[in-house]
């Protein structure tokens, strides 16, 4: 499947369909949510009356502007996301390559100002995945985030969101590996590197949430958002209760609750996994 951005009017329709159901709205995936041009009014439309759901974003702050700044923090969004990967451009930019540090910096500080200026609820957070090369700047990125006064949220990295989803973990140290990070209290894996530190007992992504892309296939999670065959269905095709509700999304629960099923789907693959 194509890339593309969410047009407005489609994504008036998704909130509508989901504004008697959902408590919360994650307004990102696999881009930079600024590049969308409706991205403020898509926020507003969302968190505001009459539907008034709470809304999340993460952005890395590369390209955006003053006026979109001030409808980010007038628009009710909850929590807004900075992705900062890094204190010096040289360590930044191995990780959000053609990224401009000094760019970013600038524009939090504007965030904060605007936050202050129009008494904006949302709330600010450093978001910083650790990883090989910045992992030596953690305790320079802390005192940073103080002195921006915002929250710093510490991310260990993963070698590959979508691929360690099915593929296995051995097959893909040699190509993501080197990115790891070498102190054990940030690692994603065990010390031979051949598996998960922590595994789940139980998803319950296929009970609790959806993801919809912006051409209106929908996913069990953002883990696997491309592949036609992994959909749940089309929210422009199909109604929501029927795919919710439909032969796909079944399958998959009775998978994760070890029931037998006749419908294989992306769960099966990552439960096995």
């Amino acid at each position: 499947m194509e890339y593309g951005l969410f047009k407005l009017d489609k994504y008036l329709k998704v909130v509508d369909i989901f504004s008697k159901w959902a408590q919360t709205v994650q307004l990102f995936s696999w881009g930079e949510p600024i590049l969308n041009k409706s991205f403020v009014e898509m926020i507003r439309y969302t968190s505001q009356k009459p539907h008034k759901i709470r809304t999340i974003t993460t952005v890395n702050l590369n390209a955006t502007n003053d006026e979109q700044i001030k409808g980010l923090l007038t628009s009710n969004l909850d929590a807004l996301h900075v992705s900062i990967d890094g204190v010096t451009q040289e360590v930044y930019e191995k990780y959000r390559v053609g990224g401009n540090l000094e760019t970013v910096l600038n524009n939090l500080k504007k965030l904060i100002a605007a936050k202050k200026l129009y008494k904006s609820s949302t709330k600010i957070q450093w978001d910083f995945i650790v990883m090989k090369q910045n992992e030596h700047q953690i305790e320079e990125a802390k005192k940073m985030a103080s002195d921006f006064g915002v929250p710093l949220q510490i991310f260990s990295a993963a070698i590959h969101l979508k691929k360690d989803t099915f593929v296995p973990i051995k097959e893909l140290m040699d190509t993501y590996g080197e990115w790891l990070p070498d102190d054990p209290r940030y690692q994603t894996y065990t010390e031979d590197r051949t598996k998960l530190k922590r595994t789940m007992k139980l998803c319950k992504s296929p009970w609790l949430e959806t993801m919809v892309n912006w051409n209106g296939d929908v996913f069990p999670c953002s883990s696997v958002h491309i592949e036609e065959k992994d959909r749940m269905g089309n929210i422009f095709e199909q109604d929501f209760e029927d795919i919710w509700n439909g032969q796909k999304y079944v399958a998959a629960r009775k998978e994760l609750l070890g029931k037998p099923n006749s419908v294989n789907t992306i769960c099966h693959t990552c439960r096995k996994k």
